[in-house]
């Protein structure tokens, strides 16, 4: 893993600190997990991005991702084509 550098608020970092009780690397993994995954939940439903991509950027695997979208009230792009591929594939595994 390749390691980046920032110049965060540290006031605000030591209010997230405590209200967390986290120290001030945790507090800025938890932002960073978080803030991937609103920008890959947004890409998504800007149609910038496929479920499975989106799923990649926020880290999860896919059904995490659709729950996630899920909690955003964001639908699914979906053609009528992808459902049914996706049907005939299943019918095929199973």
């Amino acid at each position: 893993m390749k390691i980046i550098s920032a110049r965060p608020d540290t006031e605000l970092l030591d209010n997230f600190s405590r209200v967390l009780k986290k120290n001030r690397s945790e507090v800025v993994r938890n932002l960073v997990e978080s803030g991937k995954k609103e920008k890959a939940v947004e890409l998504y439903k800007m149609k910038k991005v496929s479920l499975g991509l989106g799923a990649k950027l926020a880290g999860v695997v896919l059904s995490e991702f659709i729950d996630l979208l899920g909690e955003h009230n964001v639908d699914l792009n979906l053609e009528k084509e992808d459902v049914k591929r996706a049907l005939q594939t299943a019918r095929e595994v199973l």
